[in-house]
């Protein structure tokens, strides 16, 4: 249910999200294949935070789709 990602989390679980963003956005990608680019960061950030990738890809996947429903005003920051 992506349209209450965020209404459900608590504020430590939002934290996370946010921390893996962070991460995400910050680490080495390939320029040259969107793909590749986010599969290598979603790998990083599953190493610096010693998950799984799939812990990783989900916890990248909700931060997304709760900053979309901030933005369409669906939940509050």
């Amino acid at each position: 249910m992506p349209e209450l990602r965020g209404l459900q989390a608590t504020p430590e679980i939002k934290d996370e999200w946010k921390r893996a963003y962070k991460i995400y956005l910050e680490a080495p990608g390939d320029l040259y294949d969107k793909k590749k680019d986010r599969t290598v960061r979603i790998d990083h950030v599953a190493h610096q935070l010693r998950l799984t990738r799939k812990q990783a890809k989900r916890r990248i996947r909700n931060f997304e789709a709760w900053q979309r429903n901030i933005k369409r005003g669906l939940v509050e920051p």
